[in-house]
């Protein structure tokens, strides 16, 4: 059996996906068509649109275009700089898809951007946001919740300040990794635009979709065709997006008892974690943080040895997202917090489905726990030997070496 903790990279789809997909390969015409098989595929568009719509709490009045994924939801965003004068204030440790998008915003175009540092516990500032918005500031943009600390953001007092402080200012929130886990009203917390993303909820991978207020405009990204109200230009990939909206309506029906299921089968990991490890870090666990997230930093051993080691077992984990995980470089969001290169390093994300039970998550504490210290005894030993063959060093400073990376 093999056990997903990484439903933050992908949300594993559900048992029923064959049952959707089969049903999707029967609306497989173009939307654009005026056939009658083209005028079914642009129903079945636009009624996922409207499921997903009500799902993240948007206004009736409020559109939707679909994309291939969030990270294209995240780029389209330019758009809305029509001036190189106009900026941007957002956080260094957002997505790289948005931060990336925006330093090449900065470099190519010249428009000021400006990345903010969230508190040493992961916390996003109202204040330091306020305080970097001026006069040029189009847009600010904030995740509602961070990919691999899981702390979620207080994006309605963010708002409610930038509104009352900053009227001219836009308001964008990557709300990827929230949709399916928390509470998300589109409306209630008074976004301009928010991303979401079909694969993080059990969708397929390659549609995402970007929420935009009712007079709101961007320019198009993608140009070539007059799909998505002329914002994104290409056929639609319908079997993606019937699915996506069936998902989003069957998610948000179960929101509350996906969230107890995953919150119990997390803390139930976290529990046997600290208990067993000295040394082991629940990273911002005294935050608001997603149901399912748990970053650990463990002394002693590098994080992507771990991911290695628990694949070997069929646990599935990460060092960071999936995007940036395979460049065996510290987490930009750990840095962003002030961790230091060491702790960085050594720390991994556990991202637990719905449908894992509590004795399923204490299966993987046990396993995770092992691994440690497996590991921590392999690298004790090295020391010992190294201090045997050179003979330098007290006894003290080997102990103390053999907990560090």
């Amino acid at each position: 059996m093999q056990f997903d903790c990484d439903a933050n990279a992908t949300y594993a789809p559900p048992p029923e996906i064959t049952e959707l997909f089969s049903a999707s390969l029967k609306v497989l015409s173009n939307p654009s068509a005026m056939h009658r098989a083209g005028q079914l595929a642009k129903a079945t568009v636009e009624e996922a649109r409207q499921k997903i719509l009500m799902s993240v709490g948007a206004r009736i009045e409020d559109s939707l275009i679909f994309t291939s994924g969030a990270t294209e939801a995240n780029n389209a965003l330019i758009g809305l700089l029509t001036s190189k004068h106009q900026g941007v204030v957002t956080y260094a440790t957002e997505h790289p898809c948005l931060i990336e998008t925006f330093t090449r915003l900065a470099s190519t175009h010249g428009n000021p951007v400006t990345f903010l540092k969230p508190k040493p516990s992961g916390e996003v500032d109202g204040d330091e946001i306020l305080a970097a918005v001026n006069e040029r500031t189009k847009l600010v943009s904030c995740m509602a919740a961070n990919n691999e600390t899981g702390v979620v953001s207080p994006l309605h007092t963010v708002v409610s300040r930038i509104r009352h402080s900053a009227p001219h200012v836009l308001v964008h929130s990557d709300a990827s990794q929230l949709f399916g886990k928390g509470c998300l009203s589109f409306r209630d917390l008074d976004l301009d635009l928010m991303t979401i993303s079909a694969h993080k909820i059990g969708g397929l991978q390659g549609v995402g979709a970007l929420v935009i207020k009712k007079g709101i405009h961007l320019e198009p990204l993608i140009v070539g065709g007059a799909q998505e109200m002329k914002l994104r230009g290409g056929t639609e990939n319908v079997p993606g997006i019937f699915i996506f909206g069936a998902i989003a309506e069957r998610v948000t029906a179960s929101l509350n008892e996906r969230c107890t299921r995953m919150s119990t089968a997390r803390d139930a990991f976290e529990a046997i974690v600290v208990e067993r490890l000295p040394g082991a870090r629940i990273n911002c666990a005294t935050l608001s943080r997603l149901p399912n997230t748990s970053s650990i930093t463990v002394e002693g051993v590098r994080g992507d040895d771990l991911v290695v080691a628990l694949d070997l077992q069929k646990i599935l984990i990460s060092t960071g997202a999936a995007c940036t995980s395979g460049k065996r470089e510290p987490s930009h969001v750990l840095l962003g917090m002030g961790f230091p290169l060491a702790d960085a390093l050594s720390t991994v994300r556990f991202s637990f489905r719905a449908d894992l039970s509590v004795s399923d998550a204490e299966y993987v504490a046990q396993r995770f726990c092992e691994c440690v210290e497996r590991m921590r005894q392999v690298v004790l030993m090295g020391k010992r030997m190294e201090f045997k063959k050179t003979g330098t060093g007290t006894e003290s400073d080997r102990n103390t070496r053999g907990v560090g990376i």
